[in-house]
């Protein structure tokens, strides 16, 4: 009698396991969780770079660029809108005072405002991304700035 009871015990035991199995709506079962695929964005330093060797301007479309692949569009406006004001500021900045050696600084500025207070806004301090190769914007910046560095030199 003890070994037929033993066996029934076994067979509700292994019924029981065959249902959890085979419910996934039991409260035992847990799902597995499906991780985001982190997003491609340009790092800070290369907004500081950018910032650094051409302008803010440059900087900005970059920061812009981030934005975009996240979907904010209000950061975007918001980007471009301070890029531009800052760049026509910096223009008359150095013009009003005849010299250059304003420029670094005030571009170094422009990357810190750039990264500390439109990136840790809109994509937050602690955003996991991969980092995005420089190349492409690098080569489109040299491009760009080619034809006014030799405007400057034969005029």
């Amino acid at each position: 009698m003890r070994t037929f009871l033993n066996y029934k015990a076994e067979i509700k035991e292994r019924e029981s396991l065959n249902q959890e199995f085979e419910n996934p709506d039991n409260e035992e079962f847990e799902e597995n969780e499906i991780t985001e695929i982190p997003p491609q964005l340009y790092s800070k330093r290369v907004i500081t770079a950018f910032s650094l060797i051409f302008s803010t301007i440059f900087g900005a479309a970059i920061l812009m660029s981030n934005l975009k692949k996240i979907g904010e569009k209000k950061g975007r406006i918001q980007v471009l809108i301070f890029s531009i004001l800052y760049t026509v500021g910096i223009i008359f900045t150095v013009n009003s005072v005849s010299t250059s050696k304003f420029t670094i600084p005030l571009n170094i500025l422009g990357a810190v405002i750039l990264n500390e207070y439109f990136w840790n806004r809109y994509l937050g301090k602690n955003i996991e991304f991969e980092k995005k190769s420089w190349v492409k914007p690098a080569l489109i910046s040299v491009t760009v700035t080619i034809p006014f560095v030799l405007a400057l030199l034969y005029t």
